[in-house]
C-alpha cells in the first residue's frame, strides 16, 4: 500500500514538473511571438512613415504599443514625431510627455532642433514640454563638466544636423547628383573640423568618463571617430577599447566602429552592422561578413539584436547559408568599387 502511494506521489510530482516546464516553455514561446509581432508592427509602421503615410503608420505603432508594457523610449518618441507629421498634435504631445515625465528623456537639444516637431512650436504645451526636458537635462548634468559638455553638444549638432538631411536630399536630387556630391562635401568639411576638436580632447584628456559628459557626450566622441578617416580610427582604437572596458561606451557602438574599421582594412566585418545599397536594385545588402552562421551569437554578446531583426526594417530575410554562397560575389564587387574610388581620389 505504501509503495503504491509513493508511486502515486512520484507520478503526481512528475506530472506537476512536466506541467511547470510546459507552462514555462509556453510562456517563453508566447513572449517570443509577442516580441516578434511587436517588432514587425514597428518595422511596418516605420516603413509607412518613410513613405509619408503618417496616419496608417501611427495605427501600426498603436497596435504595437498594446503588445508591450515596456515600450522603448525611441519608439515612443518616433510615434510622437509621426503624429506631429500627421497633424495630430494631441497624440504627439501625449507621447512626448510620456518620454519626458515617465521616461525622463533629457535630450533638450534634439527636441528643439527636430524639424518633425515644428508644427508643435506654436502650441502652448510646447513651452511646458521644453521646461520638463530641460529640467531632466539639468538634473542629469548636475555634476558634468559643463564647459566640455557645451563643446560636445555643438559638435553633435554639427555632425547630425546635415546627416539628418541626407534622405530628403537624395529624394530631391538623386543619390548620384551634383547636388548630393556638393552636400557630401559640406558633411566632410564639418567632419574634418569636428575631428580636430575631438582629437584635441582625446589627446589631452583621454576618453572622458560618462560621469563627466554623459551618454550623449560619449556618443558624440564616438560619432566623430566613426565618421573619421582610417588613420584616425586606428589611432584611437585603443582608447575606444578602453572606454568600452570601463563602461564609458556601449558595446553596440564599438561593434559598429570595429566593423567599419575591419572593412577599411580590407577584412571582413564580424558583427554584421555595415550594409551598403545596391545601385541597380536600390536594396541594402550586408557587406563582407566573417562566419555568418554564428553572427547572432557575436551580436548578442555586444547587446545587438539578431541579424533578422536588424534587417526587418528593410523587409529583408537573413539566410546565413545563402549569404555564404553570395559572399564571394559581394567581395568581388566591393573590391571593384574600392579600386574605382581609390583611382578617383
Amino acid at each position: 500500500m505504501t509503495s503504491i502511494k509513493m508511486k502515486t506521489i512520484k507520478t503526481q510530482m512528475l506530472l506537476r514538473t512536466i506541467y511547470v516546464v510546459f507552462a514555462l516553455v509556453s510562456s517563453i514561446t508566447f513572449a517570443q511571438n509577442t516580441n516578434l509581432e511587436y517588432n514587425n508592427l514597428i518595422r511596418d509602421g516605420w516603413k509607412l512613415c518613410l513613405e509619408k503615410n503618417f496616419i496608417e503608420s501611427a495605427k501600426l505603432y498603436e497596435k504595437a504599443f498594446k503588445l508591450n508594457n515596456k515600450v522603448p523610449l525611441s519608439d515612443r518618441y518616433n510615434a510622437s514625431c509621426i503624429y506631429a507629421l500627421s497633424g495630430n498634435k494631441d497624440m504627439a504631445f501625449h507621447y512626448l510627455f510620456i518620454t519626458a515625465n515617465d521616461l525622463k528623456w533629457d535630450d533638450y537639444n534634439h527636441l528643439i532642433n527636430d524639424s518633425d516637431l515644428k508644427v508643435l512650436h506654436s502650441d502652448k504645451r510646447w513651452e511646458e514640454l521644453k521646461a520638463v526636458v530641460l529640467k531632466n537635462k539639468q538634473e542629469v548634468e548636475a555634476h558634468f563638466d559643463k564647459d566640455l559638455v557645451a563643446v560636445l553638444d555643438k559638435i553633435y549638432f554639427d555632425d547630425q544636423s546635415t546627416r539628418n538631411q541626407i534622405r530628403s536630399m537624395e529624394e530631391k536630387y538623386g543619390r548620384n547628383s551634383k547636388e548630393m556630391d556638393a552636400f557630401w562635401q559640406t558633411i566632410l568639411k564639418k567632419d574634418s573640423i569636428n575631428l580636430i576638436k575631438v582629437s584635441k580632447i582625446l589627446d589631452e584628456r583621454g576618453w572622458p568618463s560618462k560621469a563627466l559628459i554623459g551618454k550623449r557626450g560619449t556618443s558624440t566622441l564616438f560619432l566623430v571617430i566613426q565618421h573619421a578617416n582610417q588613420e584616425a580610427q586606428e589611432k584611437y582604437l585603443p582608447l575606444i577599447e578602453k572606454a568600452v572596458a570601463d563602461n564609458n561606451l556601449p558595446k553596440q557602438q564599438y561593434a559598429m566602429f570595429y566593423d567599419r574599421l575591419l572593412l577599411r582594412r580590407g577584412e571582413r566585418q564580424v558583427y554584421g552592422t555595415q550594409l551598403a545599397i545596391n545601385n541597380e536594385s536600390k536594396t541594402p545588402y550586408v557587406l563582407p561578413l566573417e562566419d555568418p552562421i554564428n553572427v547572432d551569437t557575436r551580436r548578442l554578446e555586444m547587446g545587438l539584436n539578431t541579424m533578422q531583426e536588424n534587417l526587418n526594417r528593410w523587409s529583408l530575410t537573413w539566410d546565413a547559408e545563402a549569404y555564404l554562397k553570395e559572399r564571394p560575389a559581394i567581395e568581388a564587387k566591393e573590391k571593384e568599387l574600392n579600386s574605382k574610388n581609390n583611382k578617383n581620389d
